[in-house]
């Protein structure tokens, strides 16, 4: 996931926002259009962020010719099965897609990425390819095990988004003891697919956009909705004996 400025909103970005609404507000008066223009705005700012990738990919998604039959497809790979999708063609239900649809396409493939690198790190630890100091007394992931591998690597991974949620999702990487995160081979690998970056100034860890990080949260939750009541156990014993807490290294009060 590319990011082209880290918070800055350029004119083409604007140019972007106004024709997300176009459709909708051609035919309103000039006082409504200001309002709609800036509620859309508060929404993809909340929902999404400030990100040039994702508006332009909702302008894209908002004129594609299968833009009616996205619902079904995305929502079966989203949305629990009892779930009634209500697609009623308005902005927030576009955004809503557009969510669904950015946890299909990216994030999903993305934490599986992620967790086939967890399973090669827990190979590599049992054949000694790891350093020691990696491995360090305390470290949640020091004891990885021989069999069950697939099941280790997808409670580390929830354990450190949940960590993550936590922290609120901003992690400062120059902190005391902020080595421990650092060598973390759940964050090394989410680093690699890229659903985190690291921020220079501040110097945060944090998911490469607002949109990106409510997929990892609904992602959390899907796992955690999917777990037998053996594995609910074994990641309820990660959190609460080797579990992650990384909040001593949150972002600072006021800083976006």
């Amino acid at each position: 996931m590319h990011v082209l400025s880290r918070w800055s909103i350029d004119d083409g970005v604007k140019f972007c926002i106004l024709f997300l609404v176009l459709d909708s507000e051609f035919q309103l008066s000039s006082r409504r259009r200001r309002s709609l223009r800036a509620n859309s705005w508060e929404v993809i700012n909340e929902v999404l962020g400030p990100n040039s990738r994702h508006l332009f990919e909702v302008y894209a998604l908002k004129l594609s010719n299968d833009y009616q039959k996205l619902p079904k497809k995305v929502a079966k790979h989203v949305y629990p099965s009892n779930h009634r999708l209500n697609f009623e063609n308005t902005f927030e239900d576009i955004m809503d897609l557009y969510l669904a649809y950015l946890q299909v396409s990216v994030v999903n493939p993305a934490m599986e990425k992620a967790l086939l690198l967890l399973e090669k790190f827990a190979v590599d630890a049992q054949n000694g390819k790891i350093p020691e100091d990696t491995l360090r007394v305390g470290a949640p992931w020091r004891h990885p095990p021989k069999t069950d591998i697939a099941v280790w690597a997808k409670i580390q991974l929830m354990d450190f988004i949940q960590s993550l949620v936590n922290a609120g999702f901003a992690v400062n990487y120059f902190a005391d003891w902020s080595l421990e995160f650092l060598e973390d081979p759940a964050a090394d690998a989410l680093l690699q697919v890229g659903l985190l970056y690291t921020q220079r100034d501040p110097s945060y860890i944090r998911p490469v956009s607002r949109g990106i990080q409510r997929c990892l949260v609904r992602w959390l939750v899907q796992e955690r909705l999917n777990l037998s009541l053996k594995h609910s156990f074994h990641f309820q014993w990660q959190r609460v004996i080797r579990g992650r807490s990384y909040r001593h290294l949150l972002k600072q009060v006021g800083v976006k």
